[in-house]
């Protein structure tokens, strides 16, 4: 999400000038000409932890007890994924390619963090991909405002953690294993159970599953974003 100048609404999706024409342009050129896909890293962690007071947290969290209405495409939006989603579909759209196929190749909410940084904790990192792997498995797919009913595949950042990763307290703590492969908290990739489900006093269940559109991968390199 580096490369866009704006988000917010998501119509208002721009890419950076300093990328738009040399970078983007031509790159989203191939991937139109060779019909591939376009791997984008999502994490609505880090918007809604900059800005917690305009951003709810059930926003981000998939919760659905607050919408968002675009003021110019007149869409509505449940949930900060999405929004950020839609407005790189903008971009795209402004440059000539409004049909080019998203994927997501990472995402996820950090269990733990250090004093100074928000929100990091087993029950928001459960929340959040409880809510993720239930919206992308859904069938027939869920899809965004801008592109209802077209299928998203994800990928989870990430299934062991990183705990002696240098760095902020979040860096280092996405994972859904420990190290010794002990899960985390419990967490159910195929999509059935229900999310709402409390996450108070459950027991950790090891087994670790994929869907056809929801994977759970190590990523070697993650750079939080600026």
């Amino acid at each position: 999400m580096e490369v866009l100048q704006s988000t917010f609404p998501p119509s208002s999706g721009t890419f950076r000038p300093d990328v738009r024409d040399s970078v983007m342009a031509p790159m989203l050129k191939f991937l139109n000409r060779t019909k591939s896909f376009f791997f984008i890293d999502i994490y609505p962690y880090f918007p809604w932890s900059q800005n917690p007071y305009n951003i709810s947290l059930d926003f981000a969290l998939f919760r659905g007890n607050s919408s968002i209405r675009d003021p110019a495409s007149g869409l509505v939006y449940t949930n900060l994924l999405d929004q950020m989603l839609d407005s790189l579909i903008f971009a795209m759209s402004k440059l000539g390619y409004p049909n080019i196929y998203l994927v997501i190749s990472e995402t996820g909410w950090p269990y733990y963090c250090d004093e100074e940084e928000l929100g990091a904790n087993t029950f928001s990192a459960a929340t959040y991909n409880r809510n993720l792997i239930h919206k992308m498995s859904t069938k027939p797919p869920i899809g965004t405002p801008t592109r209802p009913g077209v299928a998203i595949p994800t990928f989870i950042f990430s299934l062991f953690d990183e705990n002696q990763k240098p760095g902020p307290g979040t860096e280092g703590h996405w994972g859904l294993l420990h190290p010794d492969g002990t899960p985390i908290y419990d967490i159910d990739l195929t999509g059935k159970k229900n999310p709402s489900i409390t996450l108070h006093n459950y027991q950790p269940q090891a087994t670790i599953h994929h869907t056809k559109q929801v994977y759970v991968g190590l990523q070697r390199k993650r750079k939080k974003p600026s």
